[in-house]
């Protein structure tokens, strides 16, 4: 056994990720790169299998219909004004029927417009995503359960020997990524989904 060897349970940094990466495959590949692929399997995990949902509460304001959303409008679920659940509507819309429609990249609209201040009169449901890894910051730690840290390791390494046309080292990575994710499939069916309740102020666009 290697300096390195990440246990399940154990609460690791981006460098020891690394270092792991590095020992089970010596590459030559920079931090930024290899941190880049495992953002990207990061970032796959929240988006496919590890879908935590969460709730963000604005205040509802006066003469304000744009609000600026603090997560991916991709990751939205449900929006909840003042009790009420508001459909999503684009270009089409009935008058008459409350309905929410996005507003460039980041940002949010509702209609009707407020005619009064609220405390919370907003609420949004949504999937969280994971806290980008950065080189500048290596003792950082990934936001997947620390019980499958592994999966980033071997799904940085199947992209890493893909570049490197290590055909039957792609297939080995593989083969431990897909059985560890199996597990997490399973562990997932078995864990409650509590919500996780965020306060965040509401603002114009």
């Amino acid at each position: 056994m290697g300096p390195f060897c990440l246990l399940r349970g154990d609460t690791v940094t981006l460098q020891e990720i690394l270092d792991e990466i590095a020992e089970k495959y010596p590459h030559g590949l920079s931090n930024d790169s290899v941190i880049r692929k495992i953002n990207q399997i990061q970032n796959e995990l929240f988006r496919t299998t590890c879908r935590v949902k969460s709730m963000a509460i604005f205040n509802l304001q006066k003469d304000v219909f744009a609000y600026v959303l603090p997560f991916p409008r991709s990751s939205l679920l449900s929006v909840v004004i003042q009790g009420r659940e508001y459909t999503y509507q684009d270009t089409k819309h009935d008058p008459n029927v409350p309905f929410y429609y996005f507003v460039g990249s980041n940002g949010i609209g509702i209609y009707p417009t407020p005619e009064e201040d609220v405390e919370n009169g907003i609420s949004m449901w949504y999937y969280i995503s994971p806290t980008p890894l950065v080189s500048a910051i290596l003792t950082s730690t990934p936001e997947l359960d620390a019980d499958f840290h592994m999966l980033l390791v071997y799904g940085a390494l199947v992209q890493i020997c893909e570049a490197f046309n290590d055909v039957a080292m792609v297939n080995n990575y593989t083969g431990k990524y897909n059985g560890l994710l199996d597990e997490f499939h399973k562990s997932n069916d078995e864990t409650p989904d509590y919500l996780v309740i965020e306060d965040v102020m509401g603002g114009l666009l």
